[in-house]
């Protein structure tokens, strides 16, 4: 088991499963504890998941069709959801608020008061079974932003050996990352496996001293990513530069986007006199040296960036992409 960082009252934890049984008796106690607690349990799940999760907890004496008349037992299905969200090979993220936001924000109201929320999805293995892994990451990212806003938990279940087949690692790190806690078993009982998860909770404990997040490659991912640095800077004790870091991730965002093509990470790092910000993404970087490897047009795009920075230039990182960094010089305190 990997522990990660807490995420306010989000509570998100994933679940890779070697066999069938071993996620029907995780889920249905998790499931429980929420109706037993006089909280509402959300299941988005496969119909075969469905009936095996209601199997036990109707054989551990939960009253399913009393917890349905009075809305606190929620069943929806996984393939018809990702039907729903998806348009084309992208995710919606409207409908995605529209729809999960919607029903998550519902459930925990009850008249004047509120009451616990637990969920468990699937959606997200569906997705990466049809190979469509980045918007498998992207809706974790979506429901950890929805988290940000509402309190509720939510448990991700992934078969084990499908999480790493073709070269995935990467993405399979970053499930973890995104992840509050992370059960196992490892799929495939894998070296590389066990080394992508520890490589993520070590990014997890090194974000203490800054902020670090993957976002997926998808329309809204700049927007995201400056709220996320405008949301982080303030417990950097950086938050006299949030306008300048708002405008400089999303033009460095903007760029992953709109010219990389590829998802993309940004790093904050809070040191005295400066705050660094790193944007990292997939396309590797053009053959020249430093900042002149992406020219910077006079107030526009980079020409902003360039405006702003005491520093700023350009990481190649080999076949892996490359990385932007900025540094914006801070008030001596």
């Amino acid at each position: 088991m990997v522990a990660a960082t807490g995420h306010g009252n989000f509570g998100h934890v994933v679940q890779f499963y070697g066999h069938e049984e071993e996620l029907a008796d995780r889920v249905a106690v998790y499931l429980r504890e929420a109706l037993d607690d006089g909280g509402v349990a959300i299941v988005i799940a496969t119909q075969a998941h469905r009936r095996a999760f209601e199997a036990r907890l109707t054989g551990a004496g939960a009253d399913l069709d009393a917890a349905i008349d009075r809305g606190a037992y929620l069943v929806l299905d996984a393939d018809e959801m990702v039907r729903a969200l998806m348009t084309g090979d992208r995710l919606d993220g409207d409908a995605f608020e529209a729809v999960i936001g919607g029903l998550i924000r519902q459930a925990g109201q009850d008249g004047s008061s509120t009451r616990p929320v637990r969920a468990y999805g699937e959606m997200v293995a569906l997705l990466w079974d049809e190979g469509l892994v980045s918007a498998a990451v992207q809706l974790e990212q979506m429901w950890d932003r929805l988290g940000e806003r509402h309190p509720f938990s939510l448990f991700c279940g992934y078969p084990a050996d499908a999480v790493i087949r073709d070269g995935h690692l990467n993405a399979f790190a970053e499930v973890c990352r995104l992840h509050r806690e992370v059960l196992g078993p490892w799929p495939g009982d894998s070296a590389a496996a066990r080394s992508a998860a520890a490589r993520s909770a070590a990014a997890r404990s090194a974000a203490a001293l800054g902020a670090t997040r993957t976002f997926a490659f998808y329309r809204e991912a700049p927007a995201a990513a400056r709220h996320f640095a405008v949301d982080a800077l303030p417990r950097l004790g950086a938050a006299d530069l949030a306008d300048d870091a708002a405008l400089v991730v999303t033009e460095l965002a903007a760029n992953a986007i709109v010219h990389a093509h590829s998802g993309f990470t940004v790093d904050l790092a809070a040191r005295p006199g400066l705050l660094r910000i790193s944007v990292r993404d997939a396309s590797p970087a053009p053959a020249a040296p430093a900042a002149a490897a992406l020219p910077a047009a006079p107030l526009h795009g980079l020409g902003a960036v360039d405006a702003l920075a005491s520093r700023w230039g350009v990481e190649p990182l080999g076949p892996a992409g490359k990385a932007v960094w900025v540094e914006l010089r801070r008030p001596s305190r």
